[in-house]
């Protein structure tokens, strides 16, 4: 995850994040998160494993996230 926004009315927040595994730095995109607290405990520049989806050709949302601990993968 590489940044974080909300709206200026406190409505909509969101995310900016890419496959590291699959795309660049550059194609980052925009996740919504649906709720608040979930938003709040998300940092930027940590490195997270998440579940979004998409329906039709409305934006992604964030489904599922959870952060990878390096400690615990060696």
């Amino acid at each position: 995850m590489i940044g974080k926004c909300r709206s200026d009315d406190y409505k909509e927040y969101w995310i900016i994040a890419y496959d590291f595994n699959n795309q660049q730095k550059e194609e980052a995109f925009k996740i919504l998160v649906q709720e608040e607290m979930v938003w709040n405990l998300i940092e930027e520049g940590k490195e997270y494993f998440a579940v979004y989806a998409k329906k039709d050709n409305e934006s992604w949302f964030l489904q599922q996230i959870e952060h990878i601990d390096s400690d615990k993968n060696l």
